[in-house]
């Protein structure tokens, strides 16, 4: 907390944009700390998730190990327990956000329409500003248009596997590979 309050006075209270994932399952603490908080959640295909998760813990883990991982599945469960912790509280304290504070972005219309998303979330939290800075957006989507989300082949058996582990935000978000 005295970091942030740290960070705010040092940018003339200007408010915090706060993006971490781990911030998900932490949506009661933070109204405490910022009863006004407006939170925007970005979701996106499960199926996807999973394997770009995977991805990194696999690319990334040897960076930390002493030794060679190991692989056993375990660290795949591990994640796939750590993804669903983290989503049922989630899915438990949304409704804690008062009305007007709260957004939630489907990832793939965000890719599709970056500046109907952009404009629909400032409406929803009332946030100022979208008109005298649409071209700003515009100027900063046009220049995103070369990134492309990666592509994933997925076959029945591993999508079957995913929608074991993930069946509650599949489920809830109505997703299919």
């Amino acid at each position: 907390m005295y970091y942030l309050k740290k960070i705010t006075f040092a940018n003339n209270g200007k408010q915090l944009v706060l993006k971490n994932p781990s911030n998900t399952a932490r949506i009661k603490i933070l109204l405490e700390m910022f009863p006004d908080a407006k939170f925007v959640h970005i979701y996106r295909n499960p199926y996807h998730v999973f394997l770009s998760m995977k991805r990194d813990i696999e690319s990334e883990m040897p960076l930390y190990c002493v030794q060679e991982p190991r692989d056993d599945g375990e660290m795949e469960k591990e994640m796939a327990d750590l993804y669903n912790k983290m989503f049922k509280k989630y899915f438990e304290e949304k409704k804690l956000i008062p009305e007007g504070n709260f957004s939630e972005v489907r990832y793939e219309d965000l890719i599709e329409n970056p500046l109907r998303e952009v404009k629909r979330v400032h409406k929803e939290l009332g946030l100022p500003g979208f008109d005298e800075n649409k071209d700003n957006f515009v100027r900063y989507i046009d220049a995103q248009k070369e990134i492309k989300p990666h592509v994933y082949n997925i076959d029945k058996q591993l999508k079957e596997k995913i929608y074991d582990y993930w069946k509650l935000t599949i489920d809830r978000w109505g997703y299919d590979v």
